[in-house]
């Protein structure tokens, strides 16, 4: 993209960090609107005869590093309106910030291979089809991405073609965050404002992640394959590993809502899975400088484990990724499982000679998951009666709402 602007060096310095943060590990601030909640409206909950859309979105991910990679990590700073940088300036300095970043970027990707996030999305889209169909609904599912193919405006279009008359938004994450929730319902906002002839009501469910149908089924699911990984293994000495998507602390200290509602939903798993050892850490691209991470991210929590003598051990990113991520594949399946499988001679019982590896498993992800896919189809009849944790982006018949404050943008609003 050519450089439309000069930038003066000591922006470019101030900002360095900055920039590094959005194009390693896209996050943001984009801000949704809020007029809606759990309070009763208009809508009806009869959807038998509606033309109903659901979009699953999310940030993304890639599979072929030689010819994605580039737009992906671009794209993310150029759109990424956390950056305390005006978007006039951000075409200057994009290839620099590039340049810093695809090195490390491209390094994890060789590592980990396709990522396979399309095609697992997909499978999580034709097991939506199937609970929607069960629950008697005539509605339609979709993804779509902010900063990789198929982008939230191309899937938006693909919508206003198909005549969806009612969209439902849902993050592939159970949380809302800025970086997450909020940046799809900007850009769904953000379409249907370019596109005033597209008149629809949409509604953006902003998390389910304090909803005790999510939490019961993430218990569930992790504690079948707890089973399945280890069927010789006695409960009490099976260790989980529970990887979340971290964030820097100052998005948490201003207000950003993620990481206590990844807290509180572990609390809930620990809770209810008893004898089994939880731990739980963020998933951090806590490397770059000046930038404080969520702690204790992953691999410290893997240390622990492994002080703790934990030799059968499941590793799981299903509680903030509902598919595989880069995340996932490389902080949760090759850096922590490598603290894991390494033995440490500070420890005495390591040290001897009859020291072996743990078994270490990664865990299924959602995908195709019945289980998620029904809740899924719940919530998107709560949301069209206007229950739930949600937010009306725009009513049939009138303009867009307005994007609130950030620090409002994953905000419920009290019935």
């Amino acid at each position: 993209m050519p450089e439309t602007v000069a930038v003066r060096s000591t922006t470019r310095a101030a900002c360095s960090t900055a920039l590094l943060l959005a194009v390693i590990l896209p996050f943001g601030c984009k801000t949704p609107g809020s007029n809606g909640s759990s309070t009763a409206g208009a809508a009806s909950t009869d959807v038998s005869g509606a033309k109903v859309g659901v979009l699953l979105a999310s940030h993304g991910d890639i599979d072929d590093t030689a010819t994605e990679l580039e737009d992906y990590i671009k794209t993310a700073f150029l759109n990424n309106v956390g950056i305390p940088l005006a978007y006039w300036a951000r075409p200057a300095v994009t290839q620099p910030a590039y340049l810093a970043s695809v090195k490390t970027v491209k390094a994890q990707y060789d590592i980990i291979g396709p990522t396979r996030y399309r095609e697992n999305s997909q499978l999580q889209i034709e097991a939506l089809q199937k609970a929607f169909k069960d629950a008697g609904m005539n509605a339609k599912a979709y993804f779509g991405f902010n900063f990789a193919k198929p982008y939230i405006h191309d899937t938006m279009a693909q919508m206003q073609k198909d005549g969806i008359k009612k969209i439902v938004v849902f993050n592939q994450g159970a949380q809302c965050s800025w970086a997450s929730q909020g940046e799809n319902i900007g850009d769904v906002r953000d379409y249907m404002k370019e596109h005033p002839e597209y008149d629809a009501e949409v509604i953006g469910y902003r998390q389910y992640s304090e909803d005790q149908r999510f939490r019961d089924l993430m218990v569930e699911v992790v504690t079948r394959d707890a089973k399945a990984k280890f069927p010789a293994a006695s409960p009490t000495f099976v260790c989980i590993l529970v990887g979340t998507h971290g964030l820097p602390v100052v998005m948490t200290k201003a207000g950003d809502p993620a990481i206590g509602e990844m807290n509180r939903a572990f609390d809930y798993m620990v809770t209810k899975m008893k004898p089994y050892q939880l731990y739980h850490g963020f998933m951090n691209d806590d490397f770059i400088p000046g930038a404080k991470w969520a702690d204790p991210n992953t691999a410290t929590v893997a240390t622990k484990m492994r002080a703790d003598g934990c030799r059968n051990i499941l590793l799981d990113g299903r509680l903030s990724f509902t598919v595989n991520h880069r995340a996932t594949l490389y902080d949760l399946n090759v850096e922590a499982r490598r603290t894991l499988e390494t033995k440490d001679k500070n420890i005495d019982w390591q040290s001897n000679l009859t020291w072996s590896k743990p078994k270490v498993e990664l865990a299924n992800h959602f995908d195709g998951d019945p289980g998620l896919a029904s809740l899924y189809a719940s919530l998107t009849k709560e949301a069209l009666a206007r229950v739930g944790d949600i937010e009306v982006i725009k009513e049939l018949g009138k303009p867009v709402t307005p994007a609130p404050k950030k620090e409002d943008s994953c905000k419920s609003i009290a019935p």
